[in-house]
This record gives structure tokens, sequence and C-alpha cells, in this order.
């Protein structure tokens, strides 16, 4: 991208994007001011599919290729299970889809309390190899590219929304398939932590020996606020049931709370909730 090719414009209220600098690696950050999030140029989707089609990818997570859960990391399960106690509080339904499943922890977990559950993931590895290990379907690819043969009660995406080539278009895909009444959790990176804020600085002011590589830019191609996740709900005519900032659980502490109370943790949890529509 050169400096006479114009700036991308935003998602949300296509405006265009601010320049802010590049990271460690040369890759250009935007900003949108008005709707609080960042982004960069997006890889074409062949490169981005070969990172998730390589099995190594979900290896060294505190996971293992094989998918046994008996064997993965405690602080993995300590993660899946707090998930799993929020989408109890705060949903209700029993069909469960989750998106980017990964190694499938959540939905074999949410199983074992009643839910029906399916998955999907862009990793062909997960697709054919999960499902005759854990006992449930995954569909292969995008949610966008899927054809469901059915609806859905609550739709998760953790730690999925920043990998996307455009989240609007995700999250309208997942509206379509949501039961009237039904949910969307989302958890991404929280743009307003104090480990952002902090780390941000450090670069600007070239502090940093690898500026903005706590942003894993290129891996993640969107960078959201609460009111980035908001205004994407609005887009999406969802309506906001719950919204916080949380630290990952195997961090959390009672320090943390403080964090927490100002949406500076360093993540953002949200439930949507598809509102029935009368025809």
């Amino acid at each position: 991208m050169t400096s006479n090719t114009p700036a991308p414009q935003c998602v949300l209220c296509e405006r265009p994007l601010h320049l802010i600098g590049k990271d460690f690696t040369g890759k250009l950050i935007y900003r949108c001011d008005n709707c609080d999030y960042l982004t960069t140029p997006i890889a074409d989707a062949e490169d981005g599919s070969a990172l998730y089609d390589n099995p190594e990818y979900f290896d060294g997570w505190g996971c293992n290729l094989d998918f046994d859960y008996d064997k993965f990391e405690p602080a993995v399960h300590q993660q899946v299970s707090e998930y799993l106690e929020f989408i109890k509080r705060y949903t209700h339904g029993k069909s469960l889809l989750d998106v980017g499943t990964g190694s499938g922890l959540l939905p074999h977990l949410a199983r074992t309390h009643g839910y029906e559950v399916e998955g999907t993931d862009l990793s062909k590895h997960v697709s054919e190899t999960l499902p005759a290990k854990a006992g449930f379907q995954i569909h292969h690819g995008a949610i966008e590219d899927i054809s469901f043969n059915r609806t859905y009660d609550i739709i998760t995406m953790l730690h999925v929304l920043e990998h996307t080539r455009n989240p609007l278009s995700t999250l309208n895909r997942a509206t379509e398939i949501l039961n009237d009444g039904g949910f969307i959790i989302v958890v991404v990176p929280n743009l307003r932590s104090l480990d952002t804020r902090v780390k941000d600085s450090l670069s600007k002011l070239k502090l940093k020996s690898r500026p903005y590589k706590h942003l894993a830019l290129g891996h993640h191609n969107w960078v959201f606020s609460i009111r980035s996740l908001k205004l994407l709900g609005e887009k999406a005519h969802l309506q906001v049931v719950r919204s916080e900032t949380r630290q990952p659980a195997w961090r959390a502490g009672g320090a943390h709370r403080m964090l927490a109370r100002y949406e500076m943790a360093t993540w953002c949890w949200i439930v949507y909730q598809k509102i029935a529509t009368n025809d």
C-alpha cells in the first residue's frame, strides 16, 4: 500500500480510517476514532487458510493435536469452564454452535451439561479429526460460506471475531442462523485494556523493541473495544444484554477487579440477543 492509496473505510461508519503507524513487521495500523477499533490490511484468504490448516497451529496452546482433553493444561480447562458458566448465566436455550471451535473443548463440556452442540472451524485438521474423537459435528469453513440446515439458540465466538475478514459480515451471518430470542457471545482482546494502553504508549515513543507486537496484527485483523462491539451489534440489529471486560481466568485476582470496573481488563465479553420479529 503506497502513500497515494486511499485509506480504507470503516466497516461500521464508512469514514476513512486514520493511519497511526506500523508494527514491528511493517504492517500498517489503521484506526477508526469514531467507532474505536484498530485494523490492518487483511491477508489473502489463501494465506489465512494455510495458517489454520497447519495442525501445528493448535499445538502449544495448552492443548494437543490428538484432542485428548484429559491431557490439556489445567489453565485451558479453567478458562473454558468460565466460558461455560458465563453462557449458563446470561443465556438460555439448548442448541449451541461454537464458531471457530479449535480444540472443541467448549462444546465437549457443554454437552455434558445438556446442550446440543456443533462447531465450525477453518482448520481441515479440526473438521476432519475432531468429530470422530469428540462425537459432534464440525462444519469446515467460515460461517458465511457454510450452508446450515438448522438454526441455533446460542452461538459462541470466543477469540474468533478478531480473526475474521469482515466482523460485521460474520455477525450478520450468525444472526441469520440464530433463533428469535437467541444469543451470540463474543470474547475478544480489549483495545482499551491497561496492558494494551501501556504497550501502545511505549510503541509510539519507540521504547518498545518490537512496536505493537502485542496487537498480533496479521494473526489478528481487528482489535475491538466495548464501544466498537456495541456498534457492531447495532449494525447487525442485535440487542446488547451484557458487556464487561475480564482478565483471563488464570490471571484473575482481587487487584484485577478494579480493571474490570473501568473496562480496562484484558478481554471484552459481550452478549447479544436477537429480538423476535412480529411478522
